[in-house]
């Protein structure tokens, strides 16, 4: 695994309460998972860390708008995958410096 999915899958096990053993290749089922719970379970909470995380309110909001429940779940883990990569390459990017 390289530092930028290293980085990723820490953020990601932090964020979203997974497991630290969690291999990078699994972390998009883990994380999927998650948000179906979070969905069914605990709305509030998820909007808390997809706030906390910084995920782009318009495409979250454009996604809950033009998809049916059963698209909303994996809709979400891509964006949320996409915005932990960006943080983690804002951090290696400033590490080296």
């Amino acid at each position: 695994m390289n530092q930028l999915e290293n980085i990723t899958k820490e953020l990601a096990c932090k964020d979203f309460d997974l497991p630290e053993t969690t291999a990078f290749e699994n972390l998009r089922q883990l994380l999927l998972e998650r948000m179906v719970y979070l969905l069914l379970h605990d709305l509030p909470g998820l909007w808390n860390i997809l706030y906390r995380i910084d995920v782009n309110e318009r495409k979250v909001k454009q996604l809950f708008e033009a998809n049916t429940p059963e698209h909303i779940a994996p809709g979400l883990t891509d964006l949320v995958l996409q915005r932990l990569k960006e943080k983690a390459e804002t951090r290696l990017k400033y590490k080296n410096k």
